[in-house]
């Protein structure tokens, strides 16, 4: 790589590694499905590599893509930098952010920290709800941006994310010599807890209701309290309770989704939170 790599064949690479395939990010880009392709083979001629790995279902990243997708990233980030300083726009106002409660436990609140940091002008009002709730807030306008389930929404996110989730119980729990394993369930709809159904039906295991809960607080104290089995992101498992994946025959914990969802027609600080938002939940 003797020579500068293009801004533009930058842009498109990580365009089509966060949309998943050529033809999602060609609509992103506003550009045909060839014109994406070209600047796709332009960049691996110009690193001399091959970058992403072509299937019937997409794309994925090699080895050296991972890397360059890196760079990419921020070499597309220090120029927006650089503009926004030289035209002057200092971000200021308000940021209505609305997630659920699962991803307060993970990197999230020092991403957000990360964003204040950078624009201390801006004000950011966080509010924690179901996925259900989120996608009518959206809706209506009472949220700039939202992460939560997609399952929820009716449009698809500008950015997805698919996390692995751990059977999680509590240390001290005691496990009744009977066929049925107690689980905590939440009232209501939820796909995580369509997925955990599904696996136990799939895998032969019978179940019984070992506690409710209506918030991710209550699924935490009852897992504590050793009521039963529950799912959680790894990052979210107390100090006093354990994945318990090589126990009790348990299938493999099924994945949770989340996405990004941005308000139509977004004024400039929004779009640069949900850029931002975007980097962190593809950042892995």
């Amino acid at each position: 790589m003797e020579n500068d790599l293009d801004i533009r064949l930058l842009r498109a690479f990580v365009t089509v590694s966060e949309a998943g395939t050529v033809s999602r990010a060609a609509d992103r880009l506003a550009r045909t499905q060839a014109a994406v392709s070209m600047q796709l083979q332009r960049l691996e001629a110009e690193v001399g590599s091959q970058l992403l790995r072509r299937s019937s279902r997409g794309v994925t990243l090699t080895e050296t893509g991972e890397v360059l997708l890196a760079y990419a990233r921020k070499t597309i980030a220090l120029g927006e930098d650089v503009r926004r300083q030289i035209a002057g726009r200092k971000l200021a106002g308000r940021v209505r952010l609305g997630i659920v409660e699962d991803l307060a436990v993970t990197r999230l609140p020092s991403a957000i920290a990360d964003f204040r940091g950078r624009h201390p002008s801006v004000d950011i009002e966080l509010t924690s709800a179901s996925s259900a709730d989120l996608a009518k807030s959206i809706t209506n306008g009472r949220c700039d941006i939202v992460m939560a389930d997609p399952a929820r929404f009716e449009g698809a996110p500008s950015i997805y994310l698919s996390r692995p989730l751990v059977w999680s119980a509590s240390r001290m729990m005691e496990v009744d010599e009977g066929p049925e394993l107690p689980l905590i369930m939440f009232e209501g709809s939820c796909s995580w807890q369509d997925r955990m159904l599904a696996s136990f039906a799939e895998a032969g295991l019978h179940w019984r209701v070992g506690g409710r809960v209506s918030t991710f607080a209550a699924l935490i104290s009852a897992l504590r309290a050793g009521l039963g089995i529950g799912l959680l992101l790894p990052e979210g498992l107390p100090s006093d309770c354990e994945n318990v994946r090589g126990r009790f025959d348990l299938p493999q914990a099924p994945t949770a989704d989340f996405g990004v969802f941005v308000s139509q027609n977004p004024p400039l600080i929004v779009d640069e939170l949900a850029k931002f938002l975007r980097a962190f939940v593809t950042s892995g």
